[in-house]
């Protein structure tokens, strides 16, 4: 069997996020069918817990130690190939590393690479292609390179925002101050990297994305671009024995706090349900800090903000709703949660953009709504709050699509495998 070796430049368990979650479910599983693996991450907590292991992985992990003059261009590349080569893979996969991981393809250019894009870190400042005023974008770093720079560093204050990562001012904003390290260490602010980048994503042997809007932003960089979905694991998320209550319970999970997240329109349609109708409650996954405060009355009463979920409490999280959504207001790259509603039998109200688009079955599996539309998601749960046997039909058939085209087993042997075998 052949010899895998993982690289991944934002690594921490437990995950914060899909991304983590998506690359430990595929290490496991090529581990488990008899493939030799082993996970590579920097050991560089500086800005956020990368490389931050607090429970144990079921394959080795190695750690290699970083500090933030350190973790650049110039040397992240040559440590991690001296550890890599200890490895002796046939195979060097790259998952996260937001504008460093091109960077990390120039030592491994005598490898069979694979890259992985779950996200947009390489083509935007913010990761995410938003703008500086919270809207989607349809620039790139590879189309015009000085318009991402007015818009994450207006003024020109990279400079200022430099000096807040070096010589530790402004460091309340941790993300920003994340951003900029990432920008400058590994060069991403100069007028060269547009060309490295684009000739050493070009050199992949295969690349990985999660929906064709990505696929899309490597038009002319590579041709080796696969569209694989993510996964579920669907002997975890399974569908509950949960009665009808009072209260039919709606639940968004994710980040709230995060904009793009579209907590503003799930709030916005509730307050509308609530002129003609009290008999939902919504609950929502929000951070530490996250207060009632800004909730007004009578919508407070009808709103309760749960902690974050660890991976082996979520499937009691979808256990108690009866209707998920998921009001993104991005390019959301996949929607791993729509997919684990889906597997536990709930009809999900998504947001018809980015891998959203291919996941709910408009009509079938829950209701497909245009971003921001307020209007629509009110009227989509009304449509179920009113009917609860077409929720459980459409539960049903999330619940068969979601075996089907998102079991992990399936998803490996059907999409990794064959891959992996093919180089």
């Amino acid at each position: 069997m052949k010899r895998i070796a993982f690289i991944d430049l934002m690594f921490m368990w437990p995950p914060s996020g899909g991304a983590t979650t998506d690359l430990k479910e595929i290490i496991t599983r090529f581990s488990e069918c008899g493939y030799e693996v082993k996970l590579f991450i920097p050991d560089f907590p500086d800005y956020l817990p990368r490389g931050v292991i607090d429970e144990s992985l079921p394959f080795p992990v190695e750690k290699i130690n970083f500090n933030k003059f350190s973790f650049n261009k110039y040397t992240l590349p040559s440590r991690f190939r001296r550890a890599v080569e200890g490895f002796s893979p046939d195979i060097v996969f790259i998952g996260d590393g937001y504008n460093m991981k091109p960077m990390l393809l120039r030592v491994f250019e005598d490898y069979k690479t694979i890259v992985r894009f779950y996200a947009y870190e390489v083509f935007c400042y913010t990761f995410n292609l938003i703008n500086n005023r919270g809207e989607n974008c349809n620039n790139n770093l590879f189309l015009n390179m000085e318009q991402c720079k007015n818009c994450k560093y207006p003024g020109g204050s990279f400079f200022k925002a430099l000096a807040g990562v070096y010589l530790n001012y402004n460091v309340n904003d941790l993300f920003y101050l994340l951003n900029t390290q990432e920008i400058f260490s590994s060069g991403a602010y100069s007028g060269s990297y547009q060309k490295i980048a684009k000739k050493l994503l070009g050199g992949a042997s295969e690349i990985i994305v999660y929906n064709p809007f990505t696929k899309n932003l490597l038009n002319g960089i590579s041709s080796n671009v696969n569209v694989f979905p993510s996964g579920v694991d669907t002997l975890r998320f399974v569908p509950g024995n949960k009665k009808k209550g009072e209260k039919t319970a709606i639940l968004m999970t994710g980040r709230i706090s995060y904009p793009p997240k579209g907590f503003k329109i799930i709030e916005a349609a509730c307050r509308k349900l609530l002129e003609t109708r009290d008999d939902f409650i919504l609950f929502c996954t929000a951070d530490a800090d996250m207060t009632m405060d800004a909730i007004p009355k009578p919508l407070c009463d009808h709103i309760v903000f749960l902690n974050w979920m660890n991976q082996e409490k979520l499937p009691m999280l979808y256990e108690m709703a009866d209707i998920c959504v998921v009001p993104s207001t991005w390019h959301e790259p996949f929607g791993i949660t729509a997919v684990e509603a889906m597997s536990c039998g709930k009809p999900v109200i998504a947001s018809n953009v980015g891998g959203l688009s291919g996941i709910v079955e408009n009509g079938k599996t829950g209701f497909l709504v245009e971003p921001n539309d307020v209007e629509g998601v009110c009227n989509a749960l009304k449509q179920l709050l009113d009917d609860r046997g077409l929720m459980i039909k459409m539960g049903n058939e999330g619940r068969k699509r979601a075996t089907e085209f998102y079991d992990w087993d399936m998803v490996m042997k059907k999409y990794y495998f064959p891959l992996i075998e093919a180089l």
